[in-house]
């Protein structure tokens, strides 16, 4: 038995990988995000009802602060795991978190989301990925596949048959040789910031029907309106104010220059392991 386990991190083009790619992999039995709580009984239950026992699984759950704790529960009963983690470089993966927060429906500044002062609601430690590698190297006993998300943006066909090598799987037709994400601009969410004051379309907990009937239509119609009025004085004082400037970006990618060329070593590292054990 193989069991694969793709960790996220989120806004590192997980939604392509979990809706558009990883289904489409022959050979290996795919578990959505949505079943990742019942993976192990899903697993357990295949081994039982098979005879044969060269089953591979695939899991992908979106992990971001949690990755540690959910990768700590997971080594417990299956350590010999093979993680798939993907990395983006940390002024643009914190930039899109905010983002999503904001088209989410929470009224939150960039400046109080996180900060260099470590005060905000993403602190510092949440954003070291050596802290993370070296977790999941000494939780599992098979080598991650440490993965980049710019070379998934700028060769997505290399990125997705570093999984393939890494699984064993084979896909279905031929790979993308480019992956289109969409994305709501700072105006639109600029809108929605200012709304989000006056109604709280936050996402519930546990409760689908008001997701589908009340949430997702109210923001998705914010964000539509926020695409198609006029710029004018109001949105672009929000955008100015919420979102963080060029200069306090610049200060946060020089921040953690040596952490991303950590992650960048490792992550050529594990390919090069990758490429020997095919060879």
């Amino acid at each position: 038995m193989e069991i694969y386990l793709h960790v996220g991190l989120g806004k590192t083009g997980t939604k392509f990988l979990q809706h558009k790619f990883f289904p489409k992999i022959k050979g290996i039995h795919y578990i959505k995000p949505q079943k990742y709580g019942r993976a192990k009984n899903i697993i357990l239950d295949s081994l039982k009802r098979n005879k044969d026992q060269n089953l591979k699984f695939l899991i992908s759950r979106e992990f971001d602060k949690q990755l540690e704790r959910e990768s700590e529960k997971f080594s417990k009963f299956f350590p010999d795991t093979g993680i798939i983690v993907v990395f983006r470089r940390h002024d643009e993966w914190i930039l899109s978190q905010y983002k999503r927060t904001i088209k989410n429906g929470f009224h939150v500044k960039f400046k109080d989301f996180f900060n260099l002062e470590n005060q905000g609601w993403y602190k510092i430690e949440d954003l070291i990925y050596a802290k993370k590698i070296e977790h999941i190297k000494s939780r599992f006993s098979k080598t991650p596949l440490i993965l980049i998300y710019d070379e998934l943006k700028n060769n997505p066909q290399k990125f997705l048959q570093k999984i393939l090598d890494y699984t064993g799987g084979k896909f279905e037709g031929k790979l993308p040789n480019k992956i289109v994400h969409k994305s709501y601009g700072e105006k639109e969410l600029s809108l929605a910031y200012i709304i989000s004051r006056l109604i709280d379309y936050t996402p519930p907990e546990n409760n689908l029907l008001k997701k589908y009937l009340y949430v997702f239509p109210v923001r998705y119609s914010i964000l539509y309106l926020g695409k198609i009025i006029p710029e004018n004085k109001i949105l672009k004082s929000v955008r100015d104010e919420i979102f963080p400037s060029y200069e306090e970006l610049m200060r946060i990618r020089e921040f953690f220059k040596d952490d991303w060329e950590y992650c960048i070593a490792e992550a050529e590292k594990s390919y090069q392991l990758l490429k020997r054990s095919h060879e």
